[in-house]
């Protein structure tokens, strides 16, 4: 049971990581946005960079799970809103529960 235990707050440790980071990645695609409709961007050019490759990064790191989610989505017309990280934060919320469920009994 003990195994179990820490296999299950491994899960917890890497839902969390994956909250967080689809949240820093939801926040800087907004801040990107808005910068690329003013003339941030053009002056401060080093900086706007520095924020695209950070927008890059995390936007490669969240693929594989807003993947399934774009598929799924795919299929209704969202009117161009990009659901698929609501929807991953909402079942990393299910999961998290369920697996909280689990281990304090």
């Amino acid at each position: 049971m003990r195994v179990l235990a820490v296999f299950i707050q491994t899960l917890l440790i890497i839902l969390d990581v994956i909250y967080w980071i689809v949240i820093v990645w939801v926040i800087l695609s907004w801040i990107l946005f808005f910068m690329r409709q003013s003339k941030f961007r053009w002056r401060y050019r080093g900086f706007f960079h520095v924020l695209e490759q950070l927008d890059d990064l995390f936007t490669r790191m969240t693929w594989p799970f807003l993947k399934p989610f774009r598929r799924m989505l795919r299929k209704v017309d969202t009117r161009g809103i990009d659901w698929s990280p609501l929807l991953l934060l909402l079942a990393i919320f299910v999961l998290r529960n369920l697996l909280g469920a689990i281990l304090i009994p």
